[in-house]
């Protein structure tokens, strides 16, 4: 809400209506928000009571209201006279009458017809009173005002209840009103159709206990301690009690959590969906990589920060859970076409092994830099160390990566391997190993269209490139304490609040559902320092979160500076008054500035001016962020849904590119359905933005080893199916218990929207981006001409082997071409028939086989070996099966001493071997089925979350 406060004449209005109030109760002196009435025009005042439906709430949560006569948006002064009484006084120059809406995060707005009182009794949406009532229930059980800490880990956000998104439930455990800090409230990673679950964690002295929530349910499955220090027996009731996927989720970050690992870190692997060596070598990796190869920096001239000349590129190998990690920290997304990654062991690449080009845009040359962890030898250090085994089961991996974390709270580059170090890598070769799906054209030099080949590491060596030389690192200055970064989270909401006062005569207010606060704050570092308590700071005087979709958190890389944009928007109108502010290292501040106001609208209008634009870039905001912050502004006006502003805010902007994954997901969750044992796995082939709203709503990623990337010529991926579309790659449902598994080719065609009325290419853009965000609403928008195409084809049943070679692009594969020439009438009854057939001919011939002696077994390896046994299941009913601890056989079969573990879940990724190709593959999958059936029998087994 835009609210004014002008003139003189305000006081003696103000008295009078203070007099009315002290006749009815007690008057509180805070003018929440309010906009002053002109005394040549009769006013008008109303008396508003806010009853909420969980009644403290009435002391915690300020309401916001919009009035209005007939379409006009009427402004007002709102004035605080108790916890939940107001009164509105405005301008009275309409005979139209006046209607007023009460509108609050999490409860359901309610309208009435203005009267001189009203009241308003709002009720909470169904996400609200789940997340409150679960909240209320582990407060009885844990105590939390006598806990030294707590943590919530929870599923709700993108999931669904009622067909709606949940992230009102975690807005009802920050009004709870308890010791809870909006940093540690964690948000898992999920998809729409997945369950909802919570996890309460305490902290008093050494003791940590959970109470975990599952399925939606107010009922809780487990309560009991969730310390990496509790009995075998505590471990494997943990166990038996989840039901559904989390179960390491919820430990692993607990115990992170206590051991004090760096908040990026946690957020990084709630985005991924536990912490695990994967989580914390990729840490380690990226500390160690911009500490010797930094971004190259422009030098800094005038008000800006200086723009990055490098970029990274990544090149991975799926599986290992350090792919996501390093595509976080370093933003370097596949939506922006910065990772490819396909299974290359075949050339020598392991799955713990990242390629990096630092490459230079403008002189056409880059470092290529191939790290690692060397997880054998560490494992080993450990043991020395402590005497445990890290392979001994899960109970024993959240010991070690505590001792990980100790270990790179002290030098995070410690654990991280710098396996080769090359530069002067040419475009030519740049563009073999990331691949181009056109014509490449510089001066002399032209590259044809080329499929990327990602961590060729044969390729690489063969090229003999010479040594790269380290940059000597700098030292870094004190760093900030949590609550000196608290108090840069108040001063930037008192330096924008001042600002608007004096420019604007607007009082922000507390809970104003109109003021969004843009933020790097969290993912960037100041110091050394990262910035995650600078969000408390902004939720405590704001009342903003994520959750009301009024405190958005830019992805954004670790060297980023750390700004703010105060946003203000009206629904009557295009006007975005925004407010730019930088907070530098040294400790003073950057304000933005336009033709000498700190006040800029920038709106559509303003998109709609070249000359403005230009102008905004180079004082206002000059910090080479202003796409990023534009053009999510312009869609947070027009309220989008909450998994959008998800996908937005992971890829850091808005644009056409990033809409099809919406449409994608949608249709993939509705047509190709999740059923037991079932697993989503992607492998794109046509890559820009949409890949990132892909890999966050569709749950899948490299790191959990069921997102590949092979980028294909566009001539490789015109579609057949669909006149004009593209086929973006392909989706392969996998059954993780048959080893079997079916794919499709995704196809998706652009809809046509008339942009015509506008000028300017920002503008043009912003009218595609609220076509888009109507469309997925379902709301007609009428520049819509043509709407978009979905589909999918060539559904075929595979092996594993061939879904082998899908992931490894193995030589020149085109997956398009190779998934087009399997054999369509192969249905999923004679893949069975054939697998049982050959099931029962191994048995015979191998009952005297040890299963751990196989080739393609990875339990020292410590992950499994079913392919893709971690993407996005649909497993949540599954009973728990009872599996030894690995590396102690002999102990398989002693419920009292076996380490339990869920075998089901997105959270966890698998290990990836390339093709057997000495086998004959039609035999490939009953053999590795043969040796799953066995070791199962022998009760081998065990989670599916470690890299």
């Amino acid at each position: 809400m835009v609210v004014k406060n002008n003139g003189k004449r305000f006081v003696f209005i103000l008295l009078v209506v203070t007099l009315i109030a002290l006749m009815m109760g007690n008057v509180c002196a805070e003018d929440v928000n309010g906009t002053n009435v002109d005394t040549l025009t009769p006013t008008k005042s109303i008396n508003v009571e806010v009853n909420y439906e969980y009644t403290n709430d009435n002391n915690n949560v300020i309401p916001d209201f919009y009035i209005y006569s007939g379409e006009d948006k009427i402004e007002y002064n709102k004035e605080l006279v108790s916890s939940n009484r107001f009164v509105l006084t405005f301008k009275d120059n309409s005979s139209n009458g006046y209607n007023i809406t009460a509108l609050t995060a999490g409860y359901i707005s309610q309208s009435q017809i203005i009267s001189d009182s009203i009241t308003f009794n709002l009720k909470a949406s169904d996400a609200y009173k789940l997340g409150r009532d679960v909240t209320a229930d582990a407060d009885r059980l844990l105590d939390f005002k006598t806990a030294d800490d707590i943590l919530v880990v929870t599923t709700a956000g993108v999931t669904k209840l009622n067909g709606k998104s949940t992230e009102d439930a975690l807005e009802a455990i920050l009004n709870y009103g308890t010791k809870i800090k909006y940093s540690n409230v964690l948000m898992l990673r999920d998809t729409a159709v997945n369950p909802i679950d919570f996890a309460f964690i305490v902290k008093k002295g050494n003791e940590l206990k959970a109470v975990i929530y599952e399925n939606g349910s107010r009922s809780y499955s487990y309560l009991g301690t969730i310390s990496e220090n509790m009995t075998r027996e505590q471990w494997n009731n943990y166990i038996r009690s989840i039901h559904g996927q989390n179960a390491w989720s919820f430990a692993s970050l607990a115990n992170g959590w206590v051991a004090g690992v760096s908040r990026e870190v946690l957020q990084e692997a709630a985005f991924h969906g536990h912490i695990c060596e994967g989580t914390l070598g990729g840490y380690s990796i990226v500390k160690a990589l911009i500490k010797y190869y930094p971004p190259v920096q422009e030098t800094l001239t005038g008000g800006g920060s200086p723009a990055d000349v490098t970029s990274y590129k990544i090149l991975g190998v799926p599986g290992g859970s350090d792919d996501d990690a390093v595509l976080f920290f370093l933003d370097a997304t596949i939506g922006k076409t910065s990772y490819v990654g396909i299974d290359t062991t075949a050339t020598g690449a392991t799955e713990n092994m990242l390629g990096f080009i630092r490459w230079d845009a403008k002189s056409l040359s880059g470092d290529l830099i191939i790290m690692s962890f060397d997880s054998k030898k560490i494992k080993a250090d450990f043991k020395a160390e402590t005497g445990i085994n890290a392979d001994a089961g899960s109970l024993e991996e959240l010991k070690y990566c505590t001792w990980w974390i100790n270990k790179i709270n002290k030098n995070p580059e410690e654990l991280a391997t710098f396996l080769y170090e090359f530069t002067n890598l040419t475009e030519e070769q740049y563009y073999y190993l990331m691949g181009t799906a056109k014509s490449v054209v510089h001066g002399n030099v032209s590259i044809a269209p080329v499929e990327s080949h990602g961590l060729d590491l044969k390729y690489i060596l063969s090229l003999n490139l010479p040594k790269a030389t380290r940059t000597v690192p700098s030292g870094e200055s004190g760093s900030l304490s949590d609550e000196e970064m608290k108090n840069i989270g108040f001063e930037a909401y008192n330096k924008a609040s001042a600002i608007f006062k004096d420019e604007l005569n607007i009082n922000l207010g507390k809970d104003n559902v109109d003021l969004g606060i843009f933020t790097s704050a969290g993912y960037v570092y100041l110091n050394g320092k990262e910035t995650v308590a600078v969000r408390d700071g902004l939720y405590e005087i704001a009342g903003a979160t994520l959750y009301s979709k009024n405190l958005l958190q830019y992805h954004q890389a670790l060297w980023k500076p750390l700004w703010f944009t105060f946003i203000l928007r009206n629904p009557n109108s295009d006007v975005l008054y925004s407010v730019y502010l930088r907070y530098n290292p040294d400790g003073t501040w950057f304000v933005g500035e336009l033709n000498g106001s700190n006040v800029v609208d920038i709106g559509i209008e303003t998109l709609n001016s070249s000359a403005k634009v230009k102008a905004i870039q180079k004082t206002f905001m000059p910090d080479k962020n202003w796409n990023n912050i534009q053009s999510i502004a312009n869609a947070w006006k027009s309220n989008p849904n909450f998994d959008q502003i998800m996908a937005f805010l992971y890829h850091n902007h808005v644009c056409p590119g990033v809409q099809p994954g919406f449409f994608i997901t949608d249709y993939i969750q509705q047509n190709h359905p999740l059923g037991e044992n079932e697993s989503y796995n992607y492998i794109a082939s046509s890559t820009y933005c949409k890949d990132d709203s892909l890999t966050y709503l569709l749950g899948v990623s490299p790191g959990m080893g069921t997102y590949f990337v092979q980028k294909l010529p566009n001539s490789d991926v015109t579609s057949t199916y669909v006149d004009g579309a593209t086929d973006e790659g392909a989706l392969v449902i996998w059954d993780n218990n048959l080893n079997i598994g079916r794919v499709v080719i995704v196809s998706f065609k652009w809809p046509t929207i008339d942009t015509s009325m506008y000028a300017t290419s920002e503008a043009k853009r912003a009218a595609q981006i609220q076509a888009f965000i109507d469309l997925y609403k379902g709301i007609n928008n009428p520049n819509v001409l043509e709407n978009f195409v979905v589909k999918t084809s060539e559904e075929k049943w595979i092996t594993a082997e061939q879904f082998n070679l899908l992931k490894s692009g193995s030589g020149e594969l085109n997956t398009m071409d190779y998934i087009k020439s399997l054999d369509g009438s192969v249905t999923k009854e004679d893949l069975l028939k054939q697998l049982e057939k050959n099931n029962n001919s191994n048995t015979n011939t191998n009952t005297n086989t040890n299963t751990n002696s196989n080739s393609n077994s990875n339990v020292n390896e410590n992950s499994h070996s079913s392919a893709s046994s971690a993407g996005v299941s649909n497993n949540r009913n599954i009973p728990q099966s009872s599996n030894s601890n690995v590396g102690d056989s002999n102990n398989a079969l002693d419920p009292s001493s076996a380490d339990l573990s869920s075998d089901d879940g997105k959270s966890y990724e698998v290990s990836k071997k390339s093709p057997a190709k000495s086998i004959n593959p039609d035999y490939m999958p009953y053999v590795v089925i043969v040796i799953l059936i066995v070791g199962i029998l022998v009760g081998v087994g065990y989670m599916k979350h470690r890299k």
